[in-house]
């Protein structure tokens, strides 16, 4: 019904009244000569309606029935072209128009980063923007096999990427690589060395002969499990120890903060930049100079969407606010706060695996400074590889 409809409205059509004679000759009549009639009406409204073409082709026929026929309404494209027959600029601007649009067509509007990125998507966008894919480029100018491969090249970490080219949007599926489990060289000959100072609290031995048990004392780069086993016969054998041992070990550390700290703040002056973003072209909304030295500066970029599709059109901000350096003095409490902060991030560093059982920090202040001096008590593994070069004779 509604392809029907359309196809009426653009050859054109008239509603037409009959009065006098005999409107069902008249009918008769049309119908034996072919003329298509629709929507026919009785009463007052006696009527119907006929393609625009075929409205002269009816008077004979009317005459012929003693009717006479009037035209109460026209409907359809052909009428409205006519309308604007004196005004050329409609026509030049409708043709305008579907030029343009038929050459955006021809470009990307928007490129779109989907899937597990292990990068920030501006970085990855940076970098398709150039080897040749961006907002405004020719969508045949793109291959996007190479294209991929390329970007995977100078990004490591993507296992796998795919740019598929859906009308006017670039969607770029993006895998990361999962890090392969860490495989133990079997063949080679070490022994087992402990990393720390300590005392034992747990072994587990996998491979090699045991030379310490629970509970004793061990000190750094000290022999934990030999790489030589004996078998029952007597025999030995060279082979690549492997153990879990977890040992009670100490670390100490000093953290020195000063109260005079030089702070950046705010005066509160800020300038607004905007631009109207239309293809990667930008076209300043306010004319306000880019700020010297003493601004920092915050960029935000919004895009239009219709539909749920990215158009190559956005806002582009930056909000610069300008600040200066001042020297303050921190109260005892703010200080022990960065200290605190200081002492996790030295405790991450020293003990990046194991657990703290207890800490004991000493504190002590001279001319504004917090000087702390810490002491862990740790659990950690204490096995270290130590490998074994054997020369061929």
């Amino acid at each position: 019904m509604l392809s029907l409809n359309l196809t009426r409205w653009l050859i054109g059509y008239v509603r037409f009244r009959v009065h006098g004679g005999s409107p069902e000759r008249f009918y008769t009549a049309c119908a034996r000569k072919g003329i298509y009639l629709w929507d026919i009406r009785a009463g007052k409204n006696m009527g119907a309606c006929v393609a625009a073409r075929k409205y002269r082709a009816l008077r004979p026929l009317a005459r012929r029935a003693g009717c006479r026929l009037k035209i109460r309404e026209k409907h359809g494209l052909p009428f409205l072209l006519y309308k604007t027959r004196g005004h050329m600029g409609l026509w030049a601007g409708a043709a305008a128009f579907l030029i343009i649009a038929f050459i955006l067509s021809l470009r990307v509007w928007c490129v779109e980063i989907t899937g597990d990125s292990p990068y920030p998507a501006a970085q990855l966008e940076k970098a398709l923007a150039a080897e040749g894919l961006s907002p405004g480029t020719w969508r045949s100018s793109i291959d996007p096999r190479a294209l991929a491969q390329k970007i995977m090249l100078k990004f490591p970490e993507i296992r796998w990427m795919s740019v598929n080219l859906q009308g006017c949007r670039a969607e770029v599926v993006v895998q990361k690589k999962v890090e392969k489990p860490k495989i133990a060289d079997l063949k080679s000959i070490c022994n087992i060395k402990a990393s720390e100072t300590g005392q034992i609290i747990s072994m587990k031995v996998y491979a090699g002969t045991p030379l310490v048990k629970k509970g004793d004392a061990v000190v750094k780069d000290q022999l934990l499990v030999d790489s030589v086993v004996v078998d029952q016969t007597g025999g030995s054998t060279l082979t690549h120890a492997s153990a879990e041992i977890i040992a009670e070990t100490k670390h100490s550390f000093t953290v020195r903060v000063q109260q005079k700290q030089k702070k950046t703040v705010l005066t509160g002056n800020k300038v607004y930049r905007r631009n109207l973003d239309i293809f990667n072209a930008r076209f300043p909304l306010t004319f306000q100079r880019k700020p010297g030295a003493g601004w920092s500066v915050s960029r935000s970029q919004s895009r239009i969407s219709m539909f749920g599709v990215l158009l190559p059109l956005g806002i582009y901000e930056e909000e610069w606010s300008e600040a200066q350096i001042a020297e303050t003095m921190l109260t005892k409490d703010e200080t022990r706060a960065l200290a605190k902060k200081e002492v996790e991030r030295k405790t991450k560093e020293i003990l990046p695996s194991g657990k703290v059982i207890s800490s004991k920090i000493n504190e002590k202040w001279e001319n504004d400074m917090l000087e702390e001096s810490v002491l862990l008590v740790c659990e950690e593994n204490i096995a270290k590889e130590s490998p074994i070069f054997i020369k061929d004779s």
